[in-house]
């Protein structure tokens, strides 16, 4: 594994550079993959204290955080769509597109920035640390393999806390505007019920849960290549948690249009 030391005519510069970064991506995958299959197999331990840790960093940490967001964006549903029921009383219409847009787009698009914003900028702020003070070079002297050793726990850290806020945004984000649209509309339950049901199939129901992981997962591997590839000058620290940043929101955006049009 190489790591740059920041200068011209290094590693990861260049068209040549972006090959290397998608090579280091497949790799980190790759590799976390076969870790988790040697725990399931027993031939490897898992490292719990480093996954307890990766838990706290990429979801309880944030659990409030995306209780609020989904809540608010719940109560701006619920005020938008009472308001639209009473003028043109279409509510069984306005009440599928809205339950469609909440659990199709708006969470699986709020958990995985929140995501990117907290669990991938850490890990690559980490790795960048380990490259600039030396560690990364201790690991691979020692023998242990850097990826294994930060990424993997961080990786299904953060698909566990991904599946379990989409499910969680969207108990929140639909309960808090079917709570406000029960309160000023002349809406029955039933008509709510109705509406979801009809709304989300088990098609769009896998979609809404695989859309998050997806995310998840990208975010790991770019924080990962741009916490590794940040160079060995300190300054690249904050560059790569600035180019994580960026570039898991503009991956995060392509792949969910990438499911608009494949899925």
């Amino acid at each position: 594994m190489r790591v740059s030391d920041g200068r011209s005519g290094t590693p990861w510069r260049g068209p040549a550079g972006w090959l290397e970064r998608l090579g280091l991506a497949a790799v980190t995958a790759r590799l976390c993959l076969a870790h988790y299959a040697d725990v399931v197999l027993g031939r490897q331990q898992l490292d719990l204290a480093a996954l307890a840790g990766a838990l706290r960093q990429s979801g309880l940490s944030i659990l409030p955080a995306i209780t609020l967001v989904t809540a608010a964006a719940g109560a701006i549903l619920g005020r938008q769509a009472a308001s639209i029921v009473d003028e043109f009383n279409l509510p069984a219409l306005l009440l599928l597109s809205i339950s469609y847009a909440v659990i199709m787009e708006l969470i699986p698009l709020l958990v995985g920035i929140m995501v990117a914003g907290r669990a991938g900028v850490a890990l690559a702020v980490q790795q960048a640390t380990l490259v600039v003070t030396g560690q990364m070079d201790g690991l691979l002297v020692s023998g242990v393999n850097p990826i294994t050793f930060t990424t993997a726990p961080v990786l299904l850290a953060a698909l566990l806390m991904s599946f379990a806020f989409a499910v969680w945004g969207s108990v929140v984000t639909l309960g808090t505007a079917f709570v406000w649209l029960l309160t000023v509309s002349d809406l029955a339950p039933s008509d709510l019920a109705d509406a979801l049901r009809l709304a989300i199939d088990p098609g769009d129901l896998l979609e809404a849960i695989v859309k998050p992981l997806v995310f998840a997962l990208a975010i790991v591997l770019i924080a990962t290549v741009n916490g590794s590839t940040g160079g060995r000058d300190p300054e690249g620290i904050g560059q790569a948690a600035t180019r994580t940043m960026v570039g898991a929101v503009t991956s995060i955006l392509l792949i969910d249009l990438l499911f608009a049009l494949l899925w």
